[in-house]
This record gives C-alpha cells, structure tokens and sequence, in this order.
C-alpha cells in the first residue's frame, strides 16, 4: 500500500504543479476562462473576483502539488486535493455532458483539451487523491512540523515571484499567437451572426421538463415558460482573436499597421479602470518618451479614450483582442513589420527611464528577450530542484 500511495502522490503532484504553473504564468488569460465559468453557472455578479480566483486557484494547485510530492504536511494538503477533485470532477462531467463552454482551461492555455478529456483526467486523479485521503494518516510526516511549513512558504514565495514577475515586467512565457518574438498577420473580422438555443419547458404531474423544439411533448403536458440562450457570440475567442484594428469610422488598418517599424502598440482592454487609476497624462508621457526614442506610438482601446493630445494616433480594437494581444491593462509592444519584437506590462512600460529600443536592432533585441525569458525559466527551475534538494536533506534521517 506505500508503493500505491507513493504512485497516487507522485501523479497527483506532478498535474497539480504543472497546472498551477501554467496558471500562474497567464493569470488573466486564468481570469478569462474563470469568468466563464461563473456566466456558465449563472454567476456573472461575481465575474469582478475573477482575477483573485484564478491567482488564489493557481497558487492553491501548485502549492498542494508541491506538498504531495515532497511530503510536506500530507494530512492537511490531502484534504486540499481531495476537496479540489471532488468538485471539479462532477463539475468536469457537466461541461462534458452539456458543453457550455468549450475548454476548461485546466492548464491553461499551454495544453488544451476537450471537456471529455479533461473529465477523463479528473477520473484518473480523483482515484489518486481518494487514495491519499485515506491512507493520509499512514503516511508518516516529519517531526518539525515548523519546517515543513517553512519549505511550503518558500515553493509560495516562488509561485508569487512568478506571479509578480507577470504583472509587473512580462509574462516569462505566453501561449497566445500574439507572443513575444512572434509574426502577426491580420485576419478578418468575424462576422458570423450569433447563435441562441432556446428550450421550452412543460409540467406534467408536478414534474417540470425542459423540451428543445424538435422534441417537444403530447397533449397531456402543460407548458410553463421558454428560456432562450445565446451559445455563441458569433465573434473569435479570446485565444484565436483575429487581429483587427479599425478607425473610429470603423476601416480596418491592421495591415497598415503591421507594414510599420518602430511601432510602440500600446493596448488598453478596460479605458475606464486605467484612466481612474492612472489618467490620460501617464499615456501622454509615454508617448514623450517613445518619440524622443525614435518611436510611433499608437493607443489601441475597445473606444475612444476622452483627454488624449490631439495628435496622439488612436484605434479600436475588440476586448477580447486587446486582452490576448498583451494581458497588462495598458501594456504595450513593439512591432516591426508584424514582428512583436518586445513586449512590457504596464509598471515596466511607464518607468520615466524605460528604455523601449534598446539596441535599436530588431532581430538582436528580439534574440535577446528569448534568450532573457528561457534563462529566467531555467533558473526558476534550478530554484526550484535546489530547494527539493534542501527538503529531503533536512529530513533524509526521517523515514517514511
């Protein structure tokens, strides 16, 4: 039975830190499937604490699954796992039987997989956290209970370095096709018109039923109400958004865009929550700075933003576009003939001394935020592996 135990926490741990990093890596990318769910399950007054949900999820996963790997506090992170898959399993099942949204985004955007597959997933891990459930009392914990706390506060300081590190510099790495170092081409609006399922619902005998059109019952029932749903927007996802910019007469100039150099794109998905915290004289220096650069600057927002210097190039954009193009509300990118050659969120962006060009060579300053992001990657790794390390020598005395 240690052996299985030993198998479940190693599995379990594995998909808990491989989820929760690729959460934390694309917090509001995080947010937007979590505001899915919430308008999936008739929850949108809470779609504001979408972002703190995801953060909270991602860090809880990651963290838990640290513990079962390493044995840290076992009686009390099983209870974690426990509780996490015995909601998202039948929860997982509901998606899978009724589709109402089309990825879970159980990993983020790094692996997608179909609501059946993922119910699949769940059905393999919840066996797996049941298993250490129960037998979470067998497996032996370590006498220093302080330690072991201090080891999983350090895995936390790791995941929320991850985490600020993706607010306030740049993601370390996107899985959305507007990816830093990546080529953009400009796609076509969508123009497919909505599409709405309606249901009428019957009673019979006391009983209520839910009917769709081609089905609908005989005589002897009665019928109660109509519930119409809209199950598509008609529009792209947020994470295949057609690139398409317009001007405030609505002509599309994402191809003009994408033919310019030293091009400063900055993009901002909530104009409303910016202006109030920061104001308009915060893009005004921004834009400053980029000129005195050698840059054009361009302000790209779902409407027009109110205040702005006459002479400041602005544009229009979807939400869901802006929000995928670069998740820091007020980030910006620079674009060389469709090359997204560096990407900033907005704290890194409105530094009076950021230095936008650097080099001044595309292609080198492009090679380099690559090579930056891969070693920041290998050496969040190393922390990672040094301090597995650490554990099992403060307790390599301490059997299991």
């Amino acid at each position: 039975m240690k052996g299985l135990t030993r198998l479940c926490r190693l599995i379990v741990g594995l998909v808990f830190i491989f989820s929760g990093f690729v959460k934390l890596l694309a917090p509001v990318g995080t947010s937007l499937i979590i505001k899915e769910y919430l308008e999936a399950f008739y929850l949108g007054f809470m779609s504001p604490a979408a972002l703190v949900i995801g953060v909270t999820l991602s860090l809880l996963e990651f963290v838990t699954g640290v513990a079962l790997l390493l044995r840290l506090r076992i009686r009390v992170f099983a209870w974690v796992a426990f509780l996490l898959l015995a909601v998202f399993t039948p929860l997982t099942l509901y998606l899978a039987i009724f589709n109402p949204i089309a990825d879970c985004g159980c990993f983020g955007e790094a692996v997608h997989l179909t609501n059946w597959q993922t119910f699949f997933k769940n059905l393999i891990l919840f066996p797996c956290a049941l298993i250490i459930f129960i037998f979470r009392k067998k497996i032996s914990e370590h006498s220093y209970p302080f330690w072991e706390w201090v080891f999983v506060a350090m895995f936390t300081a790791l995941a929320a370095f991850i985490l600020i590190r993706t607010f306030r510099v740049a993601p370390l790495q996107e899985f959305t096709p507007y990816k830093g170092g990546g080529e953009i081409t400009a796609g076509t609006k969508a123009e497919a018109a909505p599409e709405y399922d309606t249901q009428f619902i019957y009673e019979k005998d006391g009983i209520k039923q839910t009917f769709s059109l081609e089905n609908l019952p005989d005589s002897t029932w009665t019928y109660v109400d109509t519930v119409t749903e809209m199950v598509s927007d008609g529009g792209a996802s947020a994470s295949d958004a057609d690139f398409v910019i317009e001007t405030a007469d609505g002509r599309n100039i994402a191809e003009d865009i994408l033919r310019r150099r030293n091009l400063l794109l900055m993009t901002i998905y909530h104009p409303d929550k910016f202006i109030r915290r920061h104001g308009v004289e915060k893009i005004a220096a921004m834009r400053e700075s980029a000129l005195g650069q050698g840059m054009d600057f361009m302000v790209v927002s779902p409407y027009e933003i109110e205040g702005l210097p006459e002479e400041c190039e602005t544009a229009l954009a979807d939400v869901k576009l802006l929000m995928t193009f670069n998740r820091s509300n007020g980030g910006v990118a620079w674009l060389e003939d469709g090359l997204i050659v560096r990407k900033w969120a907005y704290p890194a962006a409105s530094k009076p001394n950021a230095d936008y060009k650097g080099s001044g060579n595309p292609e080198q300053e492009t090679i380099f935020t690559l090579n930056y992001n891969r070693m920041s990657l290998e050496i969040l790794l190393v922390v990672f592996i040094l301090l597995c390390i650490v554990k099992f020598l403060v307790f390599y005395n301490k059997k299991e």
